[in-house]
């Protein structure tokens, strides 16, 4: 082979060598950007913890009534309540408790009242067996909740910055306490 057919046969070897390293490194560097890592957007947003049991807090007197008959009776206990009672906040002072209220509904299945008033006349019903005292009480529940403030991290990861406040809010406004006895008197239990 001449000098000349050498050459012609290295300059179309080379230009086969590059074109195929073309289409070859096409795939690398789209297989390079799918290693990138996800970023998050980052944003900052409440949450609600609800902790322990419920407590309750007598709104009015304890009244009773007796049953009579030889068989259970629904017995009418009409009731006027003597004790206001508040849901409280504590924390932030730039939050209101209908700021906290408003978190807690939100964010959870409760309904909170902002506060109930005396003076109010309520009735239970409440099945006594024959020949027993019924004795009832007004009372409300309160629920224990620490709303905080958390955010998301550009690496998607979420971080608490703090615990903005307390809320110890009025989850039923009207719950009996009751019992009944054949004795002179029983403590009513909610």
């Amino acid at each position: 082979m001449n000098l000349r057919n050498k050459r012609a046969l290295s300059a179309t070897l080379a230009t086969t060598a590059l074109v195929t390293g073309a289409f070859t490194a096409v795939p690398g560097t789209a297989s390079a950007a799918d290693r990138t890592p996800m970023r998050c957007e980052g944003y900052t947003y409440s949450k609600v913890i609800k902790f322990g049991k419920p407590w309750y807090a007598s709104r009015g007197p304890v009244v009773s009534k007796r049953n009579s008959s030889s068989s259970k009776s629904t017995l009418v206990y009409s009731i006027k309540t003597t004790k206001t009672r508040t849901t409280t906040w504590g924390g932030e002072a730039s939050a209101s408790v209908g700021w906290g209220i408003a978190q807690v509904e939100a964010k959870t299945k409760y309904e909170v009242a902002r506060s109930v008033a005396k003076g109010r006349t309520v009735t239970n019903r409440m099945t006594v067996d024959p020949g027993k005292r019924g004795y009832t009480q007004p009372m409300v529940e309160y629920q224990k909740f620490q709303v905080e403030r958390w955010r998301e991290l550009g690496n998607c990861k979420h971080d608490r910055i703090e615990i903005v406040g307390i809320l110890k809010g009025i989850t039923s406004s009207l719950h009996f306490a009751e019992c009944q006895t054949r004795q002179a008197s029983c403590t009513p239990k909610p």
